[in-house]
């Protein structure tokens, strides 16, 4: 996941090979169930990655 610019919220949901994600400082690994959680949520997933088709999140 990657943190928002203030680090207080969460900008984007990545899966773990995400090229997007690498270049970032501010991501983070997460557990399937947290990814599953920020998603439903409604937190963006990366347009690059779709990490929401990966875990089978409509």
């Amino acid at each position: 996941m990657q943190d928002g610019l203030n680090r207080t919220n969460v900008d984007a949901v990545h899966v773990g090979d995400c090229w997007a994600a690498k270049k970032s400082s501010r991501c983070k690994p997460v557990t399937r169930a947290q990814a599953l959680d920020a998603l439903r949520q409604l937190v963006p997933r990366c347009p690059h990655c779709r990490p929401d088709i990966g875990i089978g999140v409509d």
